[in-house]
């Protein structure tokens, strides 16, 4: 007999399993019985972890943002200036670099696409939950770094530029989903990124002498990429 598996494997399985059916076909043509078939489950084990197919489609998205330490460790940090650019250079890493070259990544776009084009309620529990998560470090590191003198007051709102942001990622890492770039950008993915990153921290009024700075202490994203 295959050996038994434990309860936060038989969970992966089944995430798994749902995130490329439901990039393929959408989160309603999806049965819970063909995530059950590929997972090599019942669908009764499904629910058992899952309260309902919705709470699967959410933790596609959450679940990974909360096991990953990386994420912890950025929003167990102190509201600062480096703060502020390690969440935009943890943004746009994310976004420029891992989701094109990474096909799981690639899926999990595609179906936060679909929830956008279906009727949106099941993404505004996702975007929801990121708000929960990023928007209270994000918005006090907006704050301190206004109170160190690194960013300047303006007419962007914490919250909103965090999410501006996030709307600009989101449409760099669309264009990338076909295997290519369908937009022929004047540098490599590496460097691309840096400028997003500096765009961002500009856009949200961080003066050049801080994002300087704070590029020679903070690692901005170096991670190779295939040709366009």
């Amino acid at each position: 007999m295959p050996p038994r598996l434990d309860s936060s494997t038989r969970r992966r399985a089944i995430l798994d399993a749902a995130l490329p059916l439901f990039a393929r076909k959408g989160f309603a043509a999806t049965t819970t019985r063909e995530i059950a078939q590929a997972a090599g489950v019942s669908e009764a084990l499904i629910f058992k972890h899952f309260p309902s197919k919705s709470s699967l489609y959410e933790a596609i998205f959450l679940g990974c943002i909360d096991g990953d330490p990386e994420y912890a460790r950025l929003l167990a940090l102190p509201p600062s200036t480096a703060t502020l650019v390690q969440l935009v250079q943890a943004l746009v890493s994310y976004f420029v670099l891992e989701v094109p070259a990474d096909p799981e990544e690639q899926a999990r776009h595609r179906l936060a696409l679909y929830g956008l084009l279906e009727d949106g309620d099941l993404m505004r529990v996702v975007y929801d939950g990121l708000h929960e998560r990023f928007h209270p470090t994000f918005t006090a590191s907006i704050r301190a770094a206004e109170a160190s003198g690194d960013l300047a007051g303006g007419p962007v709102e914490a919250g909103t530029g965090m999410w501006l942001a996030d709307h600009l990622c989101t449409m760099m890492a669309s264009v990338c989903l076909s295997g290519r770039s369908l937009v022929t950008y004047s540098c490599d993915r590496p460097d691309l990124a840096r400028q997003a990153i500096w765009f961002i921290l500009r856009g949200l009024g961080m003066r050049d002498e801080a994002i300087a700075a704070q590029e020679g202490t903070t690692r901005f994203p170096h991670v190779p990429f295939p040709s366009r």
